[in-house]
């Protein structure tokens, strides 16, 4: 009875010792994983702290630009937010931490398509607009790419940067396609408005497909631009310069301009087309 009453207390003892120390295995891999997941979030964290001073760099470097001509502040910028805009959880985060430097944040109607945007430090009188695009597919993959980069020479119809204002999706398939509505400025005295379509098959992009049939052919974007004459407004030319797009009814607006010995001058009168089959007719 002694021996037996020793070895359950021994056994009891074992059982006792192994509860705790399983429970510390277990306790421990809960914390592994809470430290995982903290990494993985503190991953985009760290790179928006990094965007921040990148930023305030590139605005700094518009002052040292007037002397030498070095953009490399707002390249290095760019090419380090397009890979933060890339990391898992990204399209969830607004950053507004860069608000401060004058960088916005633009969402198509459908919610899969956003642009930042900001003038650059290296403009003049001729505005000169970065816009970075972030799309998320329908598998939740999420791409970044620069839209100045999609233009091609023949596509530019002065400058080729504007401030986008609105984004509309476009009933089409199998590919995606976007309209971007907005305004710019080609110098102090000529303010532009710019309608684009931005088109999204099998993951290539591009603002070269002819989407809009005018009585001068098909063109890949709208284009209006108006001499700003003396004592004129400068918003009001822009208002009566605004392309603007009726979602519902499928119809989108732009004036009419003529080329005059003086520049470009409105006439007074707006043209009409519908998108339907595809194309803006």
């Amino acid at each position: 009875m002694k021996a037996t009453g020793i070895l359950f207390l021994y056994l009891a003892f074992l059982l006792s010792s192994c509860g705790p120390k399983h429970n510390q295995q277990q306790h421990e891999k809960v914390n592994d994983s809470v430290t995982l997941k903290y990494q993985k979030l503190d991953s985009l964290s760290a790179k928006i702290d990094t965007l921040e001073k990148l930023a305030a760099q590139m605005v700094a470097s518009g002052e040292s630009y007037l002397n030498n001509g070095n953009t490399d502040a707002e390249q290095i910028f760019i090419k380090a937010f397009m890979e933060a805009l890339e990391e898992p959880k990204a399209f969830e985060t607004n950053f507004n931490k860069l608000r401060k430097y004058d960088i916005q944040m633009l969402t198509a109607d459908d919610g899969k398509l956003r642009v930042f945007y900001w003038l650059s430090p290296y403009s003049g009188s001729m505005w000169h607009v970065q816009n970075i695009v972030q799309y998320k597919d329908e598998n939740n993959a999420v791409t970044a790419l620069s839209f100045n980069n999609l233009y091609e020479d023949k596509d530019d119809e002065g400058s080729p940067t504007p401030f986008f204002d609105h984004i509309y999706t476009l009933n089409t398939s199998p590919q995606k396609t976007y309209l971007l509505t907005g305004y710019g400025q080609m110098s102090g005295t000529e303010p532009y408005t710019v309608g684009h379509t931005l088109v999204i098959d099998q993951g290539k992009f591009s603002i070269t497909k002819a989407l809009f049939k005018t009585g001068k052919g098909i063109k890949t974007q709208l284009f209006a631009s108006a001499e700003l004459k003396e004592n004129q407004d400068k918003e009001k030319l822009l208002a009566l310069l605004a392309i603007i797009y009726n979602a519902k009814a499928k119809i989108i607006s732009y004036p009419e301009v003529n080329e005059t010995k003086d520049g470009s001058a409105l006439t007074g009168r707006r043209n009409i087309l519908t998108f339907r089959d595809g194309m803006f007719k």
